[in-house]
């Protein structure tokens, strides 16, 4: 009888233990890019997503385009999203998640990381300022 008892309160522990585990908060992860966060139009960008967790779901997310959004599963704790042949319109603040197997909710969101694209051709006119302005400024984004 004691041993049926003490396995049964283990058992209840244990579970107990997973059940407080998928109600815990996640802490943010970090986003960072490279080589920078202000690159040329044609060229590459790698935003790099990291969490204290190995084996979760990243999620990068664009502010302002519902529609975009990437998923990479990974048994290590960072994502690497490439960016290849850049465009203006690939300008914009971006932040990342991430769900563990284990958690029921996501993560808190990382900080914003503003993607600026600079156009060589046009130097002279900044638009690289005027991308990151109308991006920025809530009396254009509108438009």
């Amino acid at each position: 009888m004691t041993t049926e008892f003490l396995s049964l309160l283990c058992l209840g522990l244990c579970l107990g233990y997973e059940d407080e585990k998928k109600n815990e908060k996640l802490p943010k992860p970090s986003l960072h890019a490279r080589p920078s966060s202000v690159v040329e139009a044609r060229s590459n960008v790698t935003l790099k997503c990291q969490a204290p967790s190995k084996n979760v779901t990243f999620i990068l997310l664009k502010v302002n385009d519902s529609g975009y959004k990437q998923e990479q599963f990974l048994t290590e704790d960072e994502a690497e999203f490439h960016f290849t042949d850049l465009k203006l319109e690939d300008a914009g603040s971006y932040f990342c998640a991430y769900k563990t197997t284990a958690s029921r909710e996501g993560s808190e969101s990382s900080e914003h990381l503003e993607l600026v694209i600079t156009d060589k051709h046009d130097e002279l006119e900044a638009p690289s300022m005027k991308t990151v302005a109308h991006v920025c400024n809530p009396r254009t984004s509108g438009r």
